[in-house]
């Protein structure tokens, strides 16, 4: 047992002397009979935090019977989140009355565990949707101030959780508070299925029918097993099912009954105290990574490499008249496509040039000139200031931006489209003279590796080989093998106007990934953001740029860097008296010039969260992506997993919210994901509609007013997106 200086605290709140233990428990516990107050040994715990948990164990102590609960837990299992949220906000609302200096000490420790995530909903993007019984956890807890509001209906039953005094009250209230919870379920459901659009037909025909016969879920070992032992196939006799067997099987389908229920558990509270048992557990083994650093080359495939190899198989030597026809439809449509641009260009770039302009008139200062303002003579014997003033304008930043493309498989329906957008973009940023460059990330380049000779293929394998060794036993994140990962330079501020349009004219066409190396495979999306993490430092110092953007164009569902040590969150180890146990393991990265701590774990989503913070944070600069999918549940479903890989709230709410924003501006905005702004982007609306006004020789003044009206309106609606991006890169 270990002595703090709260136990005493503990003692003294509890009026009366209580047994206090320190021990290595994972909650907070108090034994109501033996009066005993068990506090685990908390780990990166503030002062704040520390007398909150011990203010709300005390007030355990002092007011919860847990006989009480024992039958309503018994009859419905289900109840426990619901019974422990409302007798915590019963026995804190009793606690803080009767120490009132304790309120604020508590309110500052749930905000700093909310500020961490503690009930996990950080990536929930509407509190709307989470359960009444969450909201209500997070309103005590968290406070007003963390988002959650409520219906007028919910409201009923916010008041009466504020007012109970009794467990009696707290029990009801809690049957009620669920069976609301049930019947909102139920009714949700029940929409859904009536709201069924034709993608999500299609999608549901796609899938693989259940119950079907499938080789990898059969165990042939276990077969082989069974026929070895003949006892065991022999037919055996059929009894008569006693009464206990005949209560078993009732259980049974009593409890698949209710497995067919919707999820009505409480997920913050729930996730409120894993957070809490991960702070206090003292077995966990923490291991802090490095990222790698060592490429056997630079992984840049530059722009003038790429024009040159991808040139000899645009045409053949001596083109036929077919081949030259089709060079010169492509020609045609690139035209078309670069006129359309056009316009989408200039208005970034004037959208841009006002709110640059804007942002400097805000920073402009007034200065006293140095001569006099003959004006102001008149009053020399009432002021001291008959000077002229200048107005003093900052110059501008200078701005850069990197662009990261996705160049795999799983963007095969939207490429199109989404070069599109980056030569829009590339396109503004030569209009406006910054610095900038399209990588496209990718593990098909390696494909050139073939015609490697002998002795530069065993160089790259040797480079491999040594490198392993060396990083046997360390703590290093691994890009991919040697080789495995490029980034292919389409567009550069470098680039001469004729390199530009050759490019997006190669690019846009299907033919391009028939050259050898320039198909799509795997998405090293991780290995990209690793490598700008190392190296976008030097790209702001050698342009010298003071405000830096990167855009990530990617559906996310990046490979996951693997250590040389691992990334398991379970393992096995020795203790201080050599017995081999279990342990759970976390992993982080430490960033060397912020200082700052980053956890992480095998999943990629995770990882590449991880990275756009990691660069945000050590280059100060603004982070912004687009994801552009088809309009389906099924897709948008995937765009949650792979960009909110900790996200707790409902799919179905988050799939119509971002639909609904589809309708309204044409895209829907996703915070939290790493970057300051993830634009979900649906394929038809990709392109600038600028809407077209006809109006007849006889029409009146009021259609020709309601035509005109309708006319900006399209346009402003088609322009919401270029705005919301110009505001963050101006």
């Amino acid at each position: 047992m270990q002595i703090q200086a709260t136990d005493l605290s503990a003692r003294l709140l509890a009026t009366e002397n209580l047994s206090v233990v320190r021990a290595r428990s994972r909650t907070a516990s108090f034994d109501v009979k033996s009066r005993v107050l068990t506090l685990p040994m908390w780990k990166d715990m503030t002062p704040e935090i520390e007398d909150m948990l011990v203010g709300h164990e005390v007030g355990h102590a002092l007011y919860t019977d847990g006989d009480q609960y024992f039958e309503p837990i018994r009859q419905n299992p289900k109840m426990m989140s619901y019974l422990n949220i409302l007798e915590d906000v019963r026995i804190e609302k009793l606690i803080k009355r009767k120490y009132p200096g304790l309120r604020k000490r508590m309110n500052e420790g749930y905000k700093q565990l909310n500020d961490r995530d503690f009930f996990g909903v950080k990536q929930v993007q509407n509190l709307d949707d989470l359960l009444l019984i969450d909201k209500i956890n997070l309103y005590f807890k968290a406070g007003f101030s963390c988002g959650v509001t409520f219906t007028p209906d919910e409201k009923v039953f916010v008041n009466r959780a504020e007012k109970t005094e009794t467990v009696q009250e707290v029990i009801a209230l809690a049957n009620e508070v669920y069976a609301y919870s049930k019947e909102q379920a139920e009714e949700k459901k029940k929409k859904q299925q009536q709201e069924l659009t034709p993608e999500d037909l299609e999608d549901a025909q796609d899938k693989e029918p259940e119950g079907e016969f499938d080789d990898d879920d059969f165990d042939f070992d276990d077969f082989d097993d069974q026929e070895e032992d003949d006892t065991d196939l022999k037919p055996k006799k059929q009894s008569k099912p006693s009464k206990e067997e005949k209560k078993e099987d009732k259980e049974e389908v009593s409890s698949d009954e209710t497995e067919s229920e919707p999820d009505l558990e409480s997920k913050t509270e729930k996730n409120f105290a894993k957070q809490l048992e991960d702070l206090a557990d003292d077995t966990t083994e923490y291991h802090y990574h490095e990222l790698d650093t060592e490429y056997y080359e630079s992984p840049i495939i530059g722009y003038r490499r790429i024009l040159s190899e991808t040139k000899v198989n645009w045409t053949s030597d001596t083109p036929t008249r077919d081949e030259l026809e089709l060079v010169a439809k492509d020609n045609s449509e690139y035209e078309k496509f670069k006129t359309e641009t056009t316009r989408a260009v200039n208005y970034l770039v004037k959208e841009f040039e006002m709110r640059k302009s804007a942002q400097l008139y805000k920073r402009a200062q007034v200065a006293k000139s140095g001569s006099l303002d003959m004006k102001k003579i008149y009053a020399y014997k009432l002021q001291d200031d008959l000077f002229k003033r200048v107005t003093v304008l900052p110059e501008g930043k200078n701005h850069g931006m990197v662009f990261l493309l996705d160049w795999s498989g799983s963007m095969d329906g939207v490429i199109e489209d989404t070069l599109k957008q980056v030569i829009n973009l590339a396109m503004f940023c030569t209009r406006i003279n910054i610095p900038y460059r399209v990588l496209a990330f990718t593990t098909q380049y390696s494909e050139n590796h073939i015609n490697l000779k002998k002795e530069d293929y065993n160089k790259m394998h040797a480079f491999q080989t040594a490198k392993d060794l060396k990083n046997e036993g360390k703590n290093i994140l691994s890009n991919a093998d040697a080789g495995r990962f490029h980034l292919l330079e389409f567009f550069s501020n470098k680039m001469t106007t004729s390199e530009f349009h050759t490019m997006a004219k190669r690019v846009l066409q299907r033919k391009f990934q028939w050259n050898k190396g320039y198909s799509m495979g795997g998405t090293p999306l991780n290995e990209a953001l690793a490598w700008v993490y190392l190296n976008i430092g030097n790209y702001i110092k050698e342009n010298s740029i003071e405000k830096m953007t990167l855009i990530t164009l990617t559906d996310g569902e990046g490979g996951a860097l693997h250590s040389t040590i691992g990334l398991e969150t379970d393992g096995y180890t020795y203790d201080v008296n050599r017995q081999y146990k279990k342990v759970k393991r976390k992993h982080f990265i430490r960033d060397s010039v912020t200082q700052k701590t980053y956890e992480i774990n095998r999943d990629s989503g995770v990882q590449t969260e991880t990275l756009l913070r990691m660069i945000k944070d050590r280059h100060n600069i603004m982070s912004v992506g687009f994801y552009i999918c088809r309009n389906s549940r099924n897709e948008l479903g995937s765009a949650i997993r792979a960009n909110l890989p900790k996200f707790a709230g409902d799919y179905y709410n988050q799939i119509e919210t971002w639909r609904k924003s589809f309708k309204t501006d044409g895209f829907a905005s996703v915070k939290n994901t790493g970057r300051d702004d993830l634009f979900i982007v649906p394929q038809e609306s990709t392109k600038i509609h600028e809407g077209e006004m006809s109006v007849t020789s006889d029409a009146s003044a009021k259609a020709i007013a309601s035509k005109f009206s309708k006319f900006l309106n399209t346009k402003k609606t088609s322009r919401v997106l270029l705005n919301r991006f110009i505001g963050y890169v101006a």
